[in-house]
């Protein structure tokens, strides 16, 4: 009878774990930089969001820039795309504005939220005569931010508070990403 009772244990056991990878929302896909149409690089560590730049256009994009503790930038150091993105939206004028009044403000880093995710699903970047000369990745999750142009605390990354995550929620709602 005790082998009977395992060995019907062990058959719910497999029948659920079988069943529950099969319907589950979050399939596990490993990321990796694509090699077909690489971007042209010319990332400035001098450009700074607080002191503003000049950009032709600006492009959001829903993706998944993290695995297991390691984080990456929607576009590598060799120009690829990164395996993971499911969207991209190119930014109107005025939402170019609203995006740097967001990320040039040193408001948005007073009183900042904290929770120590860093899962960013949302990344920007900013294009100047069809090269990429800056990005950054967003965690509205845990308000947390990177980039490769310096923040308004003088920072590559850094924490950000309600109403900026807000500002990003509504902005994002706007060009018709999930994050």
């Amino acid at each position: 009878m005790k082998y009977l009772y395992t060995l019907l244990t062990a058959f719910i056991f497999l029948d659920f774990t079988s069943r529950s990878n099969e319907f589950s929302p979050f399939q596990y896909e490993r990321l990796y930089y694509r090699k077909d149409k690489p971007a042209k690089l010319a990332i400035n560590k001098e450009l700074s969001h607080a002191k503003g730049f000049p950009c032709d256009s600006v492009v959001g994009m829903d993706y998944i820039g993290f695995e297991g503790e390691h984080v990456y930038m929607p576009i590598g150091k060799n120009g690829y795309y990164i395996s993971s993105i499911k969207k991209t939206q190119k930014l109107s004028a005025s939402q170019i504005v609203r995006l740097n009044k967001i990320l040039g403000n040193k408001k948005t880093y007073e009183n900042p939220s904290l929770v120590a995710c860093y899962e960013p699903r949302l990344a920007f970047i900013f294009y100047k005569k069809g090269e990429v000369i800056a990005q950054t990745q967003i965690c509205l999750s845990c308000a947390q931010l990177r980039s490769t142009a310096k923040l308004a605390g003088d920072s590559y990354g850094d924490l950000m508070n309600q109403n900026a995550i807000n500002e990003f929620y509504k902005l994002t709602n706007e060009l018709g990403l999930t994050n």
